[in-house]
């Protein structure tokens, strides 16, 4: 039988070996980076979700709120408050602690558990008046809008008079609590 001999190897350097492992340890280092990317990215877009979700809802509170006072304009009744439905016949209210219990107890009508999204929409209605009580009252200064029953819409001295019914601003201050724990205020004024 044949050997076959073999050249003498040289010296092995492991120039090979630490090239590979630098390799390694860039692919490592990317691999971690496009993964804290990924994460990074999806909690973005969490966030963007939920703050989609909870402006849908304030839309719902919204809407609601002005449903309690097209319901109650004619009668007369927001001349006064009626905490109950988070109503305030005047601007000046002190702010509400949205996390008073003593208040959300008395307001049974103006919080919203299930909106289909599981946020907690709550809400709160001022007049926009000094005091409460009929806005034409001695005294009592109410945020307005007169329209006029002729042509023209011009406020100079020698222009039309408004002689039309004043409208009242109300506002809406709606309060959405997401399931993350995160809250959205958003605020409307509305007139009627």
């Amino acid at each position: 039988m044949k050997q076959f001999s073999a050249a003498p190897r040289g010296r092995q350097r492991g120039y090979m070996l630490m090239l590979v492992l630098v390799a390694l340890v860039a692919m490592m280092i990317s691999g971690v980076a496009l993964i804290r990317s990924m994460d990074t990215s999806q909690l973005v877009a969490g966030n963007l979700a939920s703050r989609s979700s909870t402006m849908h809802s304030a839309d719902l509170g919204i809407q609601q709120a002005v449903s309690f006072l097209q319901t109650n304009a004619i009668t007369g009744a927001l001349n006064n408050d009626a905490q109950a439905n988070g109503y305030y016949a005047e601007a000046a209210v002190a702010a509400v602690a949205w996390t008073s219990a003593s208040f959300w107890a008395t307001c049974t009508s103006c919080t919203t558990l299930n909106d289909g999204a599981n946020n907690q929409v709550s809400w709160v209605i001022n007049r926009m008046c000094q005091q409460a009580g009929s806005p034409t009252a001695a005294g009592n200064y109410c945020s307005s809008l007169t329209t006029s029953s002729s042509s023209g819409n011009s406020q100079s001295p020698d222009a039309v008079n408004f002689t039309g019914a004043p409208v009242y601003f109300y506002r809406i201050t709606v309060q959405v609590v997401d399931p993350r724990n995160s809250t959205t205020l958003t605020q409307a004024f509305v007139t009627l």
